[in-house]
């Protein structure tokens, strides 16, 4: 319990009344058991839509500091996102797709590649730092 404690933030926001139907009627049709989680979904989703490479890969890396499965990463951080067209698992890596052009492998170690949709290849280290060097794929 203290661990959910220190990762989540309690705020309030103050929502247009329509809005707020729109959340209640969501909440409903999913069947989900409080307004507050309906609320986390539609949020969670509409910034996935704003994600990029980079922000998908950090996203991967940082989990990987907690566990070691890629699989489950994969599965918490790539499967169903809205921008990924594309999975491919290896022993030692998992690449992506995205719908933008843009592939990216993370490896093992926490370090990953990407080629973003114009070509240009660039590495990111296992603390989340895009290198500067570009890389031939």
């Amino acid at each position: 319990m203290a661990a959910d404690k220190e990762s989540t933030q309690r705020r309030v926001y103050v929502l247009p009344t329509e809005l707020v139907e729109r959340i209640t009627k969501f909440q409903a049709d999913m069947k989900l058991q409080s307004e507050v989680e309906a609320a986390r979904r539609l949020l969670d989703e509409a910034l996935k839509h704003r994600d990029d490479a980079e922000a998908i890969t950090r996203r991967f890396i940082e989990r990987l500091k907690d566990t070691r499965m890629m699989s489950d990463i994969a599965k918490d951080v790539l499967v169903g996102h809205p921008l990924i067209n594309q999975i491919k698992m290896t022993t030692s890596s998992i690449s992506f797709g995205m719908t933008t052009g843009d592939v990216v492998t993370v490896y093992q170690d926490g370090t990953a590649s990407v080629q973003d949709r114009h070509k240009r290849s660039f590495n990111i280290n296992a603390d989340g730092t895009r290198t500067t060097d570009e890389i031939p794929f």
